[in-house]
């Protein structure tokens, strides 16, 4: 596996002039769109004597369609040029698939929340060096509410990456890694608080909470190194991620929003952008090779 430094040399010197360009030249267009739309809206303006309205509607409209347009093709030229590779060069053995995701039923395994509605794109997949499967993908999930007149909508629960890491091992014990936050009934009724566990470390319990019917195989999961690699992963890049571990597969989530995108506002391979989507990729293996490491070191 190369260093961030390494890959982002590699695609910086591939794709930058190729997407600078595109990048200023949706930039140009959206300047003469602008324009044009001024013209056109003072125009209407004087013939309908509504000139604040009818302007400012225009205007908003215009502006509204092409750029979400332009930052959809921009995104998508951003994803198979950069992301693609940036995964590649991380690993041969992985894989960067946009149009992909991973699958709800996978997601519902992991017995974060109930959902009503499941999206999904932006997958990664492969194995790690030693033949362990991996899926990692952007993930969103809703839940519906009605109004007492009966009207549908929709609120958003989850906003991030999810991965499922599959092992060759089978963990008799269903343990969760869960933020230290106050929980839904919802969450509570998913996590059992009787199985709420005490950990050897203070540091990690401010951040995290441990449900688990097995207290002697999370120990032995959960080791020192483990939990300060939570611990560090958080206070670096303050995102908190959440784990299950059950059966043959560990599943990790981060409530990161967005990812794998760009803006036509930003530099298009802005550095820190990039180290983040290292940091949280290359935290997802890591961290799962250490919870298997500690699998196969324990007898179940």
């Amino acid at each position: 596996m190369k260093s961030f430094n390494e890959i982002y040399g590699k695609v910086y010197n591939e794709s930058s002039k190729q997407l600078e360009n595109a990048r200023q030249k949706v930039q140009k267009e959206i300047v003469t769109v602008v324009f044009v739309a001024m013209i056109i809206g003072t125009f209407l303006s004087v013939l309908t004597k509504n000139i604040i309205f009818i302007f400012v509607t225009l205007l908003m409209v215009c502006l509204y369609v092409l750029i979400s347009l332009k930052d959809r093709d921009y995104t998508k030229m951003f994803k198979n040029r950069v992301i693609k590779t940036f995964v590649k060069e991380y690993s041969s053995t992985l894989d960067f698939l946009p149009d992909s995701g991973v699958s709800r039923t996978i997601y519902y395994e992991g017995e974060f929340e109930n959902f009503d509605r499941y999206k999904t794109e932006d997958l990664i997949i492969g194995s790690f060096e030693d033949g362990t499967k991996i899926k990692m993908g952007e993930v969103v999930t809703e839940r519906e509410i009605r109004d007492e007149e009966g009207h549908t909508s929709y609120t958003k629960i989850f906003h991030g990456l999810f991965a499922e890491i599959e092992i060759d091992k089978y963990v008799p014990a269903n343990i969760k890694i869960r933020r230290n936050i106050i929980l839904s009934l919802d969450m509570q009724y998913k996590l059992n608080m009787q199985n709420k566990l005490d950990m050897d470390s203070s540091e990690f319990e401010k951040n995290f909470n441990v449900y688990s019917e097995d207290k002697i195989i999370t120990m032995q999961l959960l080791t020192a190194d483990v939990m300060q690699m939570l611990i560090d992963f958080k206070n670096k890049t303050k995102l908190t991620p959440e784990i299950t571990i059950k059966e043959s597969s560990i599943y990790i989530r981060f409530p990161t929003g967005p990812i794998f995108e760009t803006k036509i506002t930003k530099d298009s391979l802005d550095f820190d952008t990039l180290l983040k989507y290292y940091e949280i990729i290359n935290f997802t293996l890591k961290l799962s090779e250490g919870i298997i490491k500690n699998i196969k070191e324990t007898e179940l």
